[in-house]
C-alpha cells in the first residue's frame, strides 16, 4: 500500500512539474530538497513528507490536494 501511495504521489508531483515546465533541478532548489533526496522520492523510494508537498505545492502555485492521492 505504501509504495502504491509513493507512486501516486511522485507522479502527481512530476506531472504538475510538467505542467509548469519545470525542471527538477529547479524544484530541489527552490523547496531545499537535495538533487539526490529529490530523485529516490520521485522514483518512489522515499516517502515526501508533508512539508516536501507543502513546499512544492507553493513553489508550483497549486493546492496541496494536487499532489495527493484521490478518495475512491
Amino acid at each position: 500500500m505504501t509504495t502504491d501511495v509513493r507512486r501516486v504521489v511522485a507522479d502527481a508531483v512530476e506531472e504538475e512539474l510538467l505542467r509548469a515546465g519545470r525542471s527538477s533541478q529547479w524544484l530541489s532548489a527552490r523547496v531545499g530538497i537535495t538533487g539526490t533526496e529529490l530523485r529516490q522520492k520521485l522514483a518512489g523510494e522515499v516517502d515526501f513528507t508533508v512539508t516536501d508537498l507543502a513546499e512544492i505545492a507553493q513553489a508550483l502555485g497549486i493546492a496541496v490536494a494536487q499532489l495527493t492521492p484521490r478518495p475512491h
